[in-house]
């Protein structure tokens, strides 16, 4: 089966490419878009470019990934991100996912701080669900003064995904996943 990815920043979808190629190894994951990121994913005149993409990769799901750059609860942010997928879900046939990160894809991380902080010599401690942390990738540079983003394709192929499904967003995107890869 293949998978195509579309996110906000090349790390993204590397990041999500190396959690779930271990997970799903019969799955083929390929990143579209690949010089398209941030807010510039909205724009409308990338939408032939996405269309022609998927016509030329021809995957099977297409996952959406985004940042809310909110908490759950920020509507405004919430709404702004579901007009998205649903403009860019119609350009590939509504084989379309949407991975929605609560606040930033930091906040997997979070949920195996374990793994992070063994990488990283470091003794941070999360004692709250890390969906309600805002800003967790300034979280994690203010303890952690090595983190940087850019680490985090290497930080995602070693976290532990079954612990990651402590995170209430991912383990709900991860059972409608299953469902169609299964």
């Amino acid at each position: 089966m293949k998978i195509g990815l579309i996110g906000e920043a090349p790390n993204d979808t590397k990041s999500i490419s190396n959690l779930f190629k271990k997970q799903y190894p019969n799955c083929n994951f390929i990143t579209l878009l690949h010089s398209i990121t941030g807010d510039m994913l909205e724009e409308q005149r990338h939408k032939h470019l996405l269309r022609r993409e998927y016509q030329w990769h021809k995957p099977d799901i297409v996952i959406f990934i985004r940042d809310l750059d909110g908490l759950e609860n920020n509507k405004t942010q919430l709404n702004l991100r579901k007009e998205y997928f649903t403009n860019y879900n119609s350009i590939v046939d509504k084989k379309g996912m949407f991975l929605l990160h609560i606040y930033e894809i930091e906040a997997l991380i979070l949920t195996d701080i374990n793994t992070f902080n063994t990488l990283y010599k470091t003794e941070i401690t999360v004692d709250k669900d890390p969906m309600l942390i805002s800003e967790p990738k300034e979280y994690l540079q203010s303890k952690c003064n090595k983190y940087k983003p850019s680490d985090n394709s290497y930080i995602f192929d070693n976290l532990d995904f079954e612990k990651l499904l402590d995170c209430r967003y991912f383990s709900n995107f991860i059972k409608n996943f299953n469902k169609i890869v299964n």
